[in-house]
């Protein structure tokens, strides 16, 4: 199986801007999707999580907006990500889509079907859905002062990772500076594993060296990707 084939939304995200703290109930449905994607693009790694736990692999991250080319819903907002450990050999890439929902903004995270072709999205700055895997795995954000927040537990999505049968269950915290990924993996033998991974804001990314073998073990994967 594809590293980048196992490897999950555990450590995604963080921000463009500093945003001054506002309430809730001043910004609109349109306001909310606007601010997150603002704040979940541009280039993160996890640096000062891996100096303060060298267990932790060193994670990079960038993240763009693209266009839909008439596809997805009108309303809608989507960024392409791609995820790289050591700052060089790729880990994943995936598509994000924000939208306004009830209560806060809808995310729905796709995988591609093929993530080399993928790659360079970025300069292309459009989306292909065609290039998507179907289902999405969705999360409902909620916005509070300062921050999104947002779990599918206790239901989560399935997944082939570690094994047949099992599911990921995702939490997240989008801030201006700093998002917090947990992904908790339960397998039908009644075990689960994971470990949060806290992207910030990184001007450059220095790659450090990290065994890929440890990614398994921390439970870094499976998301996106949910072979069944």
């Amino acid at each position: 199986m594809k590293i980048s084939q196992v490897m999950a939304l555990g450590g995604l995200l963080t921000t463009a801007a500093i945003a001054q703290p506002v309430q809730a109930a001043t910004l609109t449905p349109t306001e909310q999707v606007d601010t997150v994607v603002r704040w979940f693009t541009g280039l993160f790694d996890n640096g000062d999580q891996v100096a303060s736990d060298p267990t932790v692999p060193f994670l990079t991250m960038e993240n763009c907006e693209v266009s839909a080319e008439g596809y997805g819903s009108p309303s809608a907002q989507y960024v392409h990500l791609e995820q790289y450990i050591g700052g060089a050999a790729l880990l994943r890439t995936a598509a994000y889509e924000f939208s306004p929902g009830v209560a806060g903004v809808d995310l729905s995270v796709y995988g591609y079907l093929d993530d080399t072709a993928a790659l360079g999205s970025c300069d292309r700055t459009t989306l292909d859905f065609a290039s998507l895997e179907l289902p999405s795995c969705d999360i409902d954000l909620a916005y509070e002062p300062s921050r999104f927040v947002g779990s599918n537990a206790p239901t989560g999505c399935a997944t082939s990772f570690p094994v047949s049968g099992s599911r990921v269950v995702s939490t997240v915290t989008i801030a201006a500076d700093t998002t917090v990924s947990f992904d908790e993996f339960f397998t039908p033998f009644g075990t689960s594993f994971g470990t949060p991974i806290r992207f910030e804001r990184a001007a450059v990314a220095t790659p450090e060296p990290f065994s890929l073998a440890a990614l398994v073990v921390l439970g870094l994967g499976g998301l996106v990707r949910r072979r069944r």
